[in-house]
């Protein structure tokens, strides 16, 4: 089994496109190493607005982060309800200096990697993915 965690959109987007190095949870973690990352079968509009507003200031860290991912997609082209690819949890950290960062917990992440879409259900909090779903990817 690998394990996955589903982080919502745009935030999954900005693992992989807009260098988001801290996930935020309001639950520690002791596991580190490689873990896929699923984003749930919805946009959430809050989520979607908080960038959108970044977006407009282009001095904003937010925007510059988003902007040298290429751009916010739209949100109907975000990929969602399935595994989008790979990061390793390095750490899990009370404070950090990222700007990513918003606590009270957050998992130190580094070299994500795309992988090809592979629809499939969520869940909260880590959770366990078939080896034959995602094979050769971890």
């Amino acid at each position: 089994m690998t394990l996955a965690l589903s982080v919502r959109q745009p935030f999954a987007w900005a693992i992989f496109y807009a260098g988001m190095d801290i996930e935020n949870r309001d639950w520690p973690t002791q596991h580190r190493g490689r873990i896929l990352i699923h984003a749930p079968g919805i946009v959430r509009r809050d989520d979607y607005a908080f960038f959108e507003h970044a977006c407009r200031n282009p001095e904003h860290w937010l925007c510059r982060a988003v902007m040298f991912g290429g751009g916010l997609p739209k949100r109907q082209d975000l990929l969602k309800g399935g595994i989008i690819g790979e990061v390793e949890i390095a750490d899990c950290v009370t404070e950090h200096p990222s700007p990513w960062f918003a606590g009270p917990y957050g998992f130190v992440l580094r070299g994500a990697r795309v992988l090809p879409f592979k629809p499939l259900p969520g869940s909260l909090r880590f959770f366990d993915v078939d080896e034959c779903c995602c094979s050769g990817h971890l």
